[in-house]
């Protein structure tokens, strides 16, 4: 009996001992699982913040990068305006060098940004054909069209559509090629 008693005890005590182990192990468990919980809510908490300052800068990167366009746009601008400034510098010059003498402009219609109209008296046909020549020569305009002539008192009301080489520019120095030409369209020689 005292042996069984001794056993009956035993038994208890493992038993006990059973369930203060699973209870240690279920607390130990839990509190872990709890710890990673806490753990994972806190990264994602941090996460969220590191989301939000990215988005935040995100927004300031594109506002930058819209500036940046709208400033490239502006700048492209003004270097079209700075570049036809120029050109419109070229043409008036070219016109002026190559006119023929008992000739002269009465306007100068732009139709596009290559394309130029030209309205023009002159004494005679030949001066416009002269000018019409001379026009390719000053290395701004291509071969000018003639789009109508009329006779008006003593002279010769002329219409012209010319449009501008690639550049706009002259490639070479600007000379009048009609300075050394007859009204009849011979060339003239120099005496020297």
């Amino acid at each position: 009996v005292g042996s069984c008693i001794c056993i009956r005890v035993r038994f208890k005590v493992l038993m006990l001992s059973a369930v203060l182990i699973g209870a240690c192990l279920l607390v130990l468990t839990y509190m872990t699982i709890n710890n990673a919980i806490r753990s994972q809510e806190n990264r994602k908490a941090l996460l969220g913040k590191k989301i939000e300052k990215l988005d935040k800068a995100l927004g300031e990167i594109l506002k930058l990068q819209q500036e940046k366009e709208n400033f490239l746009s502006k700048k492209q601008k003004v270097e079209e305006l700075q570049e036809k400034r120029s050109q419109a510098a070229y043409i008036i010059d070219s016109l002026n060098v190559v006119t023929p003498d008992n000739s002269y402009l009465t306007a100068l219609e732009a139709e596009s940004s290559t394309s130029y109209k030209i309205t023009g008296r002159a004494s005679s046909d030949n001066k416009i054909a002269m000018f019409m020549r001379s026009l390719p020569s000053t290395g701004v305009f291509a071969q000018p069209e003639l789009l109508s002539i009329k006779k008006i008192d003593n002279y010769q009301e002329f219409t012209l559509k010319v449009l501008l080489n690639n550049s706009g520019h002259p490639s070479v120095p600007v000379q009048n090629p009609a300075a050394n030409t007859t009204e009849t369209g011979e060339q003239k020689q120099e005496v020297k």
